[in-house]
């Protein structure tokens, strides 16, 4: 992802790259990073990014993000977190850092299923518990938590419209080179109702993380989502 952000964000002229950061142990540490004078350094403490101005992008791990919270404190930057799986500690530093910095959380970064979230809201609502609702999600094997933080998203999408969702109903499958498949079904009397998002290129989330950041950018400390940035938060 970070490759991808850097090669697409060098292409925006409304970006300029200044640092792409990775863990101590990467085989990528002093590599160029694609954009001009800008190689892959280790990612620095707190205290040596205070002069940092901008939007922090992190794809990393729960640690990784925990960690980008504190630099976010420590630079007052807005952060943009895409790291999925984040434990209730780390959502707890981040709603700290909420406090003083623009935190935008983000388990997909695609328009297209911030848009299906919103109509899965619609739908839940409209079709109400005579239609029964199930959640599947693919992705490739090499992906580590499982229900995807998407699936928990059209999962919060659909509970909150007060539709009843139980946990065994949201799957998830792992195999082969999956990008991300998620399909929402409402079955009831005689019909179903299905809604599935296919990732065919991971291009998609990087052009949606540019995107949001530069909205993220221009907003007051506060805690955010990918609907935000549309304009069609629930």
């Amino acid at each position: 992802m970070g490759a991808r952000i850097v090669a697409l964000g060098l292409i925006d002229p409304e970006v300029r790259i200044t640092r792409a950061l990775t863990h101590a142990g990467s085989a990528l540490l002093g590599a160029e990073s694609g954009a001009p004078g800008v190689r892959i350094s280790i990612t620095p403490s707190p205290s040596e990014i205070a002069d940092f101005q901008g939007v922090l992008i992190d794809f990393s791990s729960d640690a990784g993000a925990a960690h980008a919270a504190a630099l976010a404190r420590a630079s007052r930057c807005a952060l943009l977190v895409g790291t999925t799986g984040l434990s209730e500690q780390t959502l707890a530093a981040l709603r700290e850092t909420a406090a003083v910095c623009p935190v935008l959380i983000a388990p997909n970064t695609s328009l297209g299923v911030a848009v299906a979230s919103k109509i899965v809201f619609e739908l839940a609502r409209a079709l109400g518990p005579g239609f029964e609702c199930s959640i599947v999600e693919a992705h490739h094997s090499r992906k580590k938590d499982a229900p995807s933080g998407t699936a928990l998203r059209l999962a919060r999408a659909v509970r909150s419209a007060g539709h009843e969702l139980r946990d065994d109903q949201v799957v998830s499958m792992r195999g082969g080179d999956v990008i991300g498949e998620h399909t929402v079904r409402f079955a009831g009397p005689g019909e179903y109702v299905e809604l599935t998002h296919r990732a065919t290129t991971r291009d998609l989330f990087a052009m949606g993380a540019i995107r949001a950041a530069k909205w993220l950018s221009a907003q007051r400390p506060g805690w955010y989502t990918i609907e935000d940035t549309l304009g069609i938060a629930s």
